[in-house]
């Protein structure tokens, strides 16, 4: 049906193109937060940092991601998403090959926390780019899944892509990848990036962005720590003290003339409960994912290799459920579609759930059931990610964006701290409680930290006792894992209850430039509205 008067006229190859270069920035960053873990021991091998040295240069480049994702939301705003995106590229490219030839730790780390700057940049800017490109809600919503499946497909091919540049070049090799990529986009989108965007001139509060910064910084790391170190009391004063930022923040948000994050976009229902139900989601599906991963290494005794292979399956489920969220969005209300991908992962949840308690654990079950979990989650947060930016005004999209991330990697976090930390508490109390004959009080306490410490304990006891104590800790870590998934399968049902009460009578926008004078929605409106008009 050609377009009536009033539609935006259909994409052409130059949006189609611009949206394939988009895909590269969110695939390539992807890959770069999966692929350091299996870098770091031949980063330990050559550059020797310290143990504190390598927990930061492993994680700090998504910890400055995190912190800075408001400020770039609001700078997306302020100076429009291609210049932005472009600098991000340009940067990423230079830091990139400044942490591949890293002379020394102290190199390498400052190299990772410009890269999660870049990386934070990128993400609020592609997206907001994507408005313009694909005004109407049909191309949008399938340029916005490919964006999702590119970030999905990044995930899962990162370790098999790193595990092949690290069977056959140096360690540096997984950050000089993706200079060229990175030069690509940056070449390609000078000419293929629409240059058409509403600024905002106001002036930025460098007092809300240090704000911003050590809450969400402060808070991640707690929650982290908690979840592996345990309860103590560094990491808690941490997540104490990011709270009371956090609240320092928002008061602040609502007094000062040039707020670095718009409250009131949190009027908006669809907004405002997608956000909830991302905290809700991540918490349930994602966070159990790593303790899954120690059960099958050390309980079910899966090699290494062929783990990585089987989890590649997972990777393959959210890569096909992305794929299918566009069509069948369009045919189901998104609370519909979104409890249903949440139903889906249920499914997952609870085939784990049965892997565990059968005895000999069929590994086969354990994988299926991750995929089924990822491939309900994925549709889940692609279309609940659209709802968010697309609920937004377009000048506001960035700071949407930096809402649905923050929601997506607080829920992670506090799955890993409550979650973890009940998984540990169940390991620690079993493996105390029905610790072998022979085995010391110091023994037993140095194994119930971890799994791997249980491990080693055991292997440094050697023979029967020794034996003893690592089954003991095996059958202790099958209990834990299987408390996590009862807890992931009660917020699972939170989520779906969230989802159909929260998300009714809300709709996708069919046209996100038809309004040019909307305002944010507010609680009684029962559906969501065109954003404003950013078009120059």
């Amino acid at each position: 049906m050609p377009p009536t008067a009033t539609s935006p006229p259909p994409p052409t190859w130059r949006e189609w193109t611009g949206l394939l270069l988009l895909a590269l920035p969110l695939f390539m960053m992807a890959t770069d937060f999966t692929v350091m873990f299996m870098a770091m021991p031949a980063v330990t091998a050559d550059l020797a940092p310290s143990t504190t040295q390598t927990l930061w240069i492993t994680h700090i480049g998504e910890f400055v991601a995190a912190g800075l994702v408001i400020t770039m939301g609001w700078l997306t705003g302020r100076i429009g998403p291609r210049p932005l995106l472009l600098t991000a590229m340009g940067m990423y490219a230079l830091v990139s090959t400044m942490a591949a030839f890293s002379p020394n730790p102290e190199t390498l780390l400052a190299a990772r926390v410009l890269i999660g700057a870049a990386g934070g940049a990128a993400s609020p800017a592609a997206i907001a780019m994507l408005r313009s490109m694909f005004p109407n809600g049909k191309h949008f919503g399938i340029a916005f899944a490919t964006l999702m499946g590119a970030f999905s497909a990044g995930g899962a091919l990162g370790p098999p892509m790193g595990g092949m540049l690290l069977e056959y070049f140096w360690w540096g090799s997984v950050f000089l990848v993706n200079v060229p990529v990175a030069a690509i986009v940056l070449i390609a989108g000078l000419w293929l990036f629409p240059r058409n965007h509403e600024t905002n001139e106001d002036r930025i509060d460098m007092i809300s962005v240090v704000l911003s910064m050590s809450a969400i910084i402060a808070v991640v790391f707690g929650l982290q720590e908690i979840a592996d170190q345990g309860v103590t009391v560094p990491y808690v004063l941490a997540l104490l003290v990011g709270i009371g930022l956090a609240v320092v923040f928002i008061r602040r948000q609502r007094t000062v003339a040039n707020p670095l994050l718009d409250l009131t976009l949190f009027s908006i229902r669809a907004l405002r409960t997608t956000a909830t139900v991302f905290i809700l989601s991540s918490m349930a599906f994602v966070s159990v994912y790593f303790i899954l991963v120690q059960y099958l290494q050390v309980v079910a005794a899966v090699p290494v290799a062929q783990l990585g292979l089987m989890l590649t399956a997972p990777g393959a489920a959210a890569v096909l459920g992305t794929v299918l969220t566009p069509p069948l969005a369009r045919r189901f209300a998104p609370s519909h579609f979104m409890a249903g991908g949440a139903a889906v992962s249920m499914i997952g949840i609870l085939a784990i759930i049965t892997a565990i308690l059968v005895a000999p654990h069929p590994v086969w079950l354990f994988i299926v059931g991750t995929a089924i979990v990822t491939f309900g989650i994925t549709p889940l947060m692609t279309l609940g990610a659209q709802l968010i930016v697309t609920s937004a005004p377009a000048e506001r999209a960035g700071q949407a964006v930096a809402i649905q991330d923050i929601g997506s990697g607080l829920g992670g976090a506090l799955g890993m701290a409550f979650i973890g930390s009940l998984a540990m508490a169940v390991f620690s109390r079993m493996l105390a409680t029905d610790a072998p004959t022979g085995v010391t009080e110091a023994d037993v306490e140095a194994a119930g930290h971890s799994l791997g410490g249980a491990v080693s304990v055991a292997e440094g006891i050697g023979g029967p006792v020794g034996e003893a104590l690592l089954a003991t800790a095996q059958d202790a870590w099958s209990m834990g894992t299987l408390a996590a998934y009862v807890a992931a399968a009660v917020l699972g049902a939170a989520t779906i209850v969230m989802i159909l009460r929260g998300l009714r009578g809300v709709t996708l926008p069919a046209d996100l430039d038809a309004s040019p004078s909307q305002t944010p929605q507010d609680d009684h409106a029962p559906a969501l509205s065109s954003p404003t008009n950013h078009q120059g």
